[in-house]
């Protein structure tokens, strides 16, 4: 009887054990932190909004990168619509990071403390006036330095990560000249067109007076009549709007429209007054008749290997950043914070978007009949002398060069002029941005002169201007180098 009744005991406190159980895990999950929901008091609570490779991402810490992103597009607010792409994009980058972290542990890339400690202190020589100035900016931003070379080091295993995946790229001589070959009658074609200076008033009296003064030289006027005509004592109106000081090329075709009373000038003469607006008053010289040519293949062919090498290693990086993010984990426990996928029938259906019409090549004749974008025309190499004056940002680059036409279409304005680079004392003035990031390798040169600023998240030395900022908060962490040159 005894023996029946502990048995009978046994049961039922296992029944009660289980029953214990059940309601404290049905409890617990019914108060998930996965998925938005509110406190007491009807505030919103922080909670998971994804997970990525087991790395729990918060809405918190969604909504400090967000602040992050919008403060570096100089923006302090966003309409509702484009804040889902922003999210992703967001998302996207997290996802980038956390996937290349794994990537450096699973091929046990290393780097140790004395060749981080190196490589900052080279840095604080190369970009501060002394160690002191370095540590003081670190202090003023708020990092340890012992958590700025932890990223440092983080960084470094990046760069040797990508300088793994990219390999050496070398543009070859074939590539080169085939390109040459295709694209030299519509990048390096000079057309033919004059030399000119050109000169433009708000007052009518004043341009009138500089016109009668030109034209009372006897024979053809020169460069140097017109610099003698313009000089200070000569020219001290206030209402002058622009006068070159050196002539500029304008092919033929650029003489139509306002420029058309200069169109039969004779190399020498000086052009009448003619209004641009009601308020603009011109005149010009044309002192120069150049004829049509083509740049040679000997002059331009380090710019083509240049460029050509640049775009191989974007695109690698590029598709090595994609196999990335497709390799990570990613469980998105919120999904409405996101864009709502498109379904095929609707990609289909739908008319393309502006950035898929740009995408289209342009046929030939909407080629010739309309200039090239800003970006068509920074896709240009840099000429010797043009490299010389400041590096290109990647970023900035773009696959072709602009025509010679669209480059000397019209005369620049004054206030169209490039802008002085900023003084050393500038630079190094406060501390980069914390929440910056990058995405692509930094260039040769840039990786031998310093190790990337840590604010900026990426795995490269910033360019030399970023570098001499200041060195970057300890919270941003590296994706990827931030230029393609870094895989070199």
């Amino acid at each position: 009887m005894m023996k029946r009744l502990r048995q009978q005991m046994k049961w039922i406190m296992i029944v009660i054990v289980v029953a214990f159980l059940l309601s404290t895990f049905l409890m617990y999950e019914g108060r998930s932190s996965r998925g938005p929901r509110r406190n007491a008091d009807g505030t919103m609570a922080d909670y998971e909004v994804a997970s990525i490779n087991g790395r729990i991402l918060m809405r918190s810490e969604l909504e400090r990168l967000l602040r992050g992103t919008l403060e570096r597009m100089n923006q302090r607010s966003l309409v509702s619509v484009d804040v889902p792409a922003l999210y992703q994009s967001i998302l996207d980058q997290y996802v980038l990071e956390v996937q290349t972290e794994r990537e450096v542990s699973d091929r046990g890339i290393e780097v140790s403390d004395a060749e981080a400690e190196l490589a900052m202190k080279e840095y604080a020589d190369t970009y501060f006036p002394t160690r002191e100035a370095f540590y003081q900016a670190l202090q003023m931003s708020g990092i340890k330095v012992e958590d700025y070379k932890k990223d440092v080091a983080r960084q470094m295993a990046v760069q040797q990560l990508y300088r793994m995946e990219l390999g050496e790229v070398v543009a070859s001589e074939d590539q080169a000249l085939n390109f040459y070959d295709v694209m030299k009658n519509i990048f390096y074609r000079t057309p033919e067109g004059f030399m000119v200076h050109f000169a433009d008033f708000k007052s009518s009296a004043d341009a009138e007076a500089l016109h009668s003064r030109l034209a009372a030289l006897e024979g053809p006027v020169t460069s140097a009549d017109w610099m003698l005509a313009i000089s200070d004592d000569r020219l001290s109106s206030r209402d002058i709007a622009n006068v070159t000081k050196e002539p500029m090329f304008l092919p033929v075709s650029a003489f139509r429209g306002a420029f058309s009373p200069m169109a039969s000038l004779d190399v020498g003469q000086v052009s009448p007054v003619f209004s641009m607006s009601s308020d603009d008053f011109a005149l010009g010289l044309k002192t120069e008749h150049r004829q049509e040519s083509v740049r040679s293949y000997d002059e331009v062919s380090g710019d083509i290997r240049v460029m050509l090498r640049e775009q191989e290693l974007q695109q690698r990086t590029t598709d090595f950043q994609r196999r990335l993010r497709e390799n990570a984990e990613v469980e998105i426990y919120d999904t409405s914070l996101f864009p709502k996928p498109v379904s095929e029938d609707k990609k289909a259906t739908a008319p393309a978007t502006v950035n898929e019409k740009a995408a289209a090549p342009a046929s030939a004749d909407e080629k010739a009949e309309a200039p090239a974008s800003v970006n068509e025309k920074a896709a240009a190499p840099a000429s010797a002398d043009e490299k010389a004056e400041a590096p290109v940002p990647v970023n900035e680059k773009a696959a072709v060069p602009a025509s010679a036409d669209e480059k000397a279409e019209a005369p620049a304005s004054v206030n169209e002029k490039t802008a002085a680079p900023t003084s050393a004392d500038e630079k190094a003035a406060a501390p980069a941005p914390a929440d910056e990031k990058a995405a692509a390798p930094a260039s040769a040169d840039e990786k031998a002169e310093a190790p990337v600023p840590v604010n900026e998240k990426t795995a490269a030395p910033a360019s030399a201007d970023e570098k001499a900022a200041a060195p970057a908060p300890a919270d941003e962490k590296a994706v990827a180098p931030a230029s393609a040159d870094a895989a070199q």
